[in-house]
């Protein structure tokens, strides 16, 4: 396993705590809302919603590196692909790093959108729109900031006392969920909540998609 320098490690650190402090912001926002009363059962199904898109999105991601190119792709092979195909060969190793040392990328992605948000509704606060679309926003950043954590989890054998309680509540991926995965690498890639995975595979959605993928770009397998 190759650790990142002290530069690289201490970039991801602001940017992980500009990214949780702006959701926060976005979630004290939300609850001065006049509407949060009438409609937080909607607010909720809003957040279930983004944190679904996250299991989707992240589940995406893990298929198209799993699926497309190699470990000798230029830029991209060494950096990106390697430790998607690695982690099939050592899943534990995932357990032996830090947070930080893992795959941040989220932070990064997310942080443009939450500036956005909260730049673009700084006189909509009051309106319902901004409680529903930030429910929305933050259910994907509590799913996507929590991805790498969740999958690191469901293979430690002895994951914190809070990670086991909301595995077992079946709100993020649980080690027997992921072991599908790991059985068949071609199946149940999401790995936020796993949630979505029994109905993906059951529709073969990836298998589907890499197909027009193949067709559209003329990718042969390898």
């Amino acid at each position: 396993m190759n650790k990142q320098s002290w530069a690289l490690t201490s970039i991801k650190y602001i940017v992980v705590v500009i990214s949780i402090s702006l959701t926060v912001l976005v979630v004290i926002s939300m609850l001065n809302s006049p509407f949060l009363g009438q409609f937080i059962i909607f607010g909720i199904f809003l957040f279930v919603v983004g944190y679904c898109c996250a299991d989707l999105l992240t589940g995406t991601i893990h298929w198209f590196c799993d699926t497309f190119f190699s470990e000798n792709t230029p830029l991209i092979g060494k950096t990106i692909i390697e430790s998607f195909r690695e982690h099939h060969t050592r899943p534990h190793w995932i357990t032996k790093d830090r947070f930080i040392e893992q795959d941040s990328t989220s932070f990064f992605v997310l942080l443009p959108l939450l500036l956005n948000f909260l730049l673009k509704n700084a006189n909509n606060i009051e309106l319902l729109s901004y409680l529903l679309s930030g429910s929305v926003l933050v259910g994907l950043c509590v799913g996507a900031f929590g991805t790498n954590l969740f999958h690191k989890w469901a293979h430690s054998q002895e994951p914190p006392v809070f990670a086991i309680k909301l595995q077992t509540m079946g709100l993020i991926l649980t080690p027997k969920a992921h072991k599908k995965h790991h059985n068949n690498h071609s199946k149940s890639f999401c790995v936020t909540s796993g949630w979505l995975n029994p109905m993906l595979d059951y529709i073969n959605f990836f298998h589907y998609l890499e197909n027009f993928l193949r067709f559209l770009f003329h990718a042969k397998k390898i």
